[in-house]
């Protein structure tokens, strides 16, 4: 995701944005660039983690599950409630998705 978001910061911010201020089209584009790092480090850390040890592992997952809590908070607190995004449940999906192979991960693993 930290790799799209990087290449389509642009397409994202149109989507996202409920304004036809170039200005602030501008300042969601920039939110998304900075935004795929972040996406691509968490992205990295999981896949580079997989051949650790289970409890590691684990470990990894739960920060990934409690740090995409509060992401939803967010999403759904926040975003949801603002005039100038928007945020429908779409947008949601693929991290609510995520999350909920992460906590398949974290209480099926052994």
């Amino acid at each position: 995701m930290g790799v799209i978001t990087l290449f389509f910061a642009s397409s994202f911010s149109t989507v996202m944005v409920n304004s036809s201020n170039n200005d602030v089209l501008n300042m969601g584009e920039l939110f998304h660039y900075g935004l795929s790092p972040a996406l691509l480090i968490i992205g990295l850390m999981l896949l580079l983690g997989r051949n650790a040890s289970v409890e590691t592992s684990k470990k990894l997952l739960l920060a990934y599950i409690i740090g995409t809590l509060v992401l939803m908070y967010v999403f759904f607190g926040v975003m949801a409630n603002s005039e100038l995004m928007n945020f429908s449940f779409s947008v949601a999906a693929p991290d609510m998705l995520m999350l909920g192979i992460a906590l398949f991960g974290y209480f099926k693993a052994k």
